[in-house]
């Protein structure tokens, strides 16, 4: 459906590739670590002593923008170099690779860096033509200080005419200073492509070229005018006819209605999806055609795990993309979803930016402090990437807390604390480790589309503590459950309640293929009414094999295009009779599936009406048959049924709502071992603390393995790790119980003989 593919082009073997999930340079795996350094913002006769101070810390990679406003003197007149030294880009490369320093280039257009008008000169944010627009049909403010602005449309031609005249003043230099005869080793096209923030559905873009856009994505899809008439009801002569929605609507005709119209609204969605990826394709192909010929990669703001954001599609586009990370050290589950979300679908785990320090803002918020990094960042470490770009590590204008400033000199501190990441990487020789993980919780993007199409906020998108329960639509839409609400708090409750029980599962995507999936041992995923058809056999193939899937609340009945479809469902019970609650250890379960096994199989009954034994493993069954997990009084709740050479696991209630660690209660972790133990997957170490975190790494070859042990709480705790380990950072033998201090992350090796 795009213009450009995946764009590994290049065949060079010492350039910078992706090979089992990490970068190799010079035919060598490597980890990618890097730090920025905006060279326009610098004296350039300082340049040199500033490298040098970034070497002293161990970086070998630094990363700069090229801003297309700071060069651009006029259309088509630029200075890079000729007027003022501090602008010549050519010099400050060639610079770099006498020191010998690699460097990851952002030509933009776009860059952000916290400058006026991102870095977008005056004239195109302000060209009537180029404009995004609301659906209000105004021009799309951003609200960013110093100054608000319009921005662009990335469905405008005129848009990209503009950047290839920027991009063939700037291509020559880039192509100049390429690796393995220059230092630049990656490009990134464009930074954060996410509607400039303003991801609520009916925002923008409505401008006239986003509408064609659109009637092209539907013209992909469909082919065939018909086949969209004949799945949305309607009667449009042509694809270019199809209007837009401007608004959620559906529902409110009845709920007999709501589900059938709901393939107009989530297409819309997935529209959504298609403009940031026919942005990105179109910067990738113009570097492309101007001869940067090199890895190129993207970054997106944050956990991008939800629509409008599609990961799996974009590394189709470029080599890899990124997440860019500003989290205090209260905030260690976001870090975490990050990492392990970028584990689960990237080629790479990049975080392609890295808070060091913190933006100066002119409103009253709290600054990324060092303590806030030094956590965050070994958070990061503990579940597994493969390349880091810490952001800045040299201050500048509105910005606070960088290692270096701007005249070269150290803040000792923060200069440390960089030398010692970078010795812990060489000491563990982390370039070599994976992490282990046997299972995997997985994203279902068909609900996540469903819950951005009908939010009712515009344009601002999340803010503070808000959840969807305060603005997405409860309008019934005719299936079991309220889908839009209900699956993010599924997906909660089993991202909690793993990691509070100790079993070591990442995060994915249902984009992500079937042979990404078949490398774990369990695959989970909050299940509804509805599910497209190429997942659901996605899913039912991944079982076949040898899998073990573990679905619910619903076992879908309906594709994404409402039409009947079951084929999970034709693997499983039937419930019998539905509760509207049941109260089991401290857990709360809302409408409760009962399923009858006394007609089924002659297995006794794991569980009682009391309590759940977090201990009992379930039962064999011969296969094909479905065996019993749990089951109360009212009969049982969760079952296991044999598929092929795997099994399903289908849990048929509502979880509580769990937003963190202390709601996970003994009802819930024992629900969670039921389904871990059927699956086969163990524990990491004895310890059962909910604000204590494990995750294990491991390098093959030589047998190492490492134990990161978090303590994501503001006081210190005595933590059971289940053995005796050497503390990394301070060489001293620890365990079986050690002391974790407030927001430290310990990093423990095992003893290899």
């Amino acid at each position: 459906m795009l213009t450009c593919g995946s764009t590994s082009a290049y065949e060079n073997d010492m350039a910078l590739t992706i090979r089992d999930r990490r970068f190799h340079l010079n035919c060598e795996r490597m980890i990618l670590v890097s730090g920025s350094v905006h060279y326009w913002r610098l004296d350039s006769s300082r340049w040199g002593e500033i490298l040098d101070r970034v070497r002293e810390m161990g970086f070998e990679t630094i990363c700069t923008y090229v801003p297309w406003c700071v060069h651009e003197i006029s259309r088509g007149k630029f200075d890079f170099g000729e007027i003022n030294p501090d602008h010549d880009l050519d010099a400050f490369l060639t610079l770099c690779e006498k020191k010998d320093m690699r460097v990851l280039l952002r030509p933009g257009p776009h860059v952000n860096s916290e400058i006026t008008y991102f870095g977008f000169p005056k004239r195109i944010v302000h060209d009537p033509e180029i404009q995004s627009v609301t659906a209000d049909g105004t021009p799309v403010i951003f609200p960013s200080p110093p100054r608000m602005f319009p921005v662009p449309s990335y469905a405008s031609e005129k848009f990209y005419r503009e950047v290839g005249i920027y991009f063939d003043r700037v291509a020559p230099i880039i192509r100049a200073h390429l690796h393995p005869h220059g230092g630049i080793i990656a490009v990134q096209a464009d930074n954060e492509l996410s509607f400039f923030l303003r991801t609520q559905p009916y925002d923008h873009d409505y401008s006239t070229d986003a509408i064609r856009l659109y009637a092209q994505f539907l013209e992909a899809k469909y082919q065939d005018i018909r086949a969209l008439n004949e799945r949305y009801s309607t009667k449009y002569g042509s694809f270019d006819a199809v209007s837009p929605p401007r608004e959620f609507n559906c529902g409110g005709n009845g709920a007999s209605r709501g589900n059938r119209e709901l393939p107009y609204y989530l297409d819309w969605i997935e529209y959504k999806e298609y403009y940031l990826q026919y942005g990105l394709s179109r910067i990738v192909e113009m570097l492309r055609e101007r001869g940067v010929d090199t890895l190129i990669y993207h970054n997106l703001p944050g956990l991008c795990a939800k629509p409008p954001y599609n990961h799996v599609r974009m590394e189709e586009i470029v080599d890899v993309v990124g997440f860019d990370l500003y989290y205090y050290k209260e905030e260690y589950h976001k870090v975490k979803r990050c990492v392990q979300y970028l584990n689960g679908t990237s080629r790479a785990p990049f975080l392609s930016e890295f808070a060091a320090g913190f933006v100066a803002l002119p409103i009253p918020v709290k600054p990324i402090m060092l303590d806030d990094a030094r956590f965050t960042t070994y958070a990061a470490l503990m579940h597994g990437f493969s390349g880091i770009n810490f952001y800045m590590l040299v201050e500048r204008e509105r910005w606070v807390g960088s290692p270096i400033d701007r005249f070269g000199g150290i803040r000792r501190e923060h200069f440390k604390f960089y030398q010692e990441f970078n010795r812990i990487l060489k000491q563990m020789n982390y370039q070599e480790i994976t992490s282990a993980c046997d299972g995997i919780l997985l994203v279902n993007r068909d609900c996540a589309r469903l819950e951005l199409a009908s939010s009712l906020l515009t344009p601002i998108p999340i803010i503070g503590g808000m959840t969807p329960e305060y603005y997405v639509s409860e309008d019934d839409l005719g299936f079991s459950d309220l889908i839009q609400l209900e699956c993010t708090r599924q997906w909660d409750a089993l991202y909690f309640g793993f990691g509070a029980a100790k079993y070591p599962v990442t995060i994915g995507d249902t984009t992500i293929s079937e042979e990404r999936l078949a490398e774990y041992k369990m695959v989970a995923v909050p299940t509804f009414d509805f599910m497209s058809e190429s997942v659901q056999k996605k899913l039912r193939n991944y079982a076949r094999n040898g899998g073990h899937l573990v679905i619910g609340p619903r076992v879908p009945v309906l594709d994404y295009t409402m039409r009947e479809c079951d084929i999970l469902g034709k693997n499983l019970l039937k419930p019998r009779k539905r509760l509207d609650r049941l109260d089991l250890n401290g857990a709360t379960l809302t409408s409760v599936d009962l399923f009858d096994m006394a007609n089924i199989s002659d297995t006794p009954d794991p569980g009682d009406s009391a309590s759940i034994s977090s201990s009992s493993s379930p039962p064999s069954a011969p296969a094909s048959v479905p065996a019993s997990l749990l089951a109360t009084e009212h009969e049982t709740i969760i079952y296991q049924q044999s598929v092929g050479s795997g099994t399903i696991t289908h849990f048929g209630f509502l979880f509580p709502r769990i937003t963190e660690p202390d709601h996970v209660t003994q009802g819930l972790l024992g629900i969670i071992e039921r389904i871990a133990t059927a699956a086969g997957l163990n524990h990491t170490i004895p310890e059962t603390d909910p604000g204590i975190d494990v995750a294990v790494q491991r390098a093959a070859d030589c047998g190492r393995e490492f134990l990161f042990v978090a303590n994501t709480r503001a006081n210190r705790r005595d933590v059971d790790v289940g053995g005796i380990y050497r503390d990394l950072k301070s060489g001293e033998l620890v365990g079986p119980v050690t002391t974790v201090p407030a927001y430290t992350v310990l990093i423990l090796e095992a003893d290899q003989k």
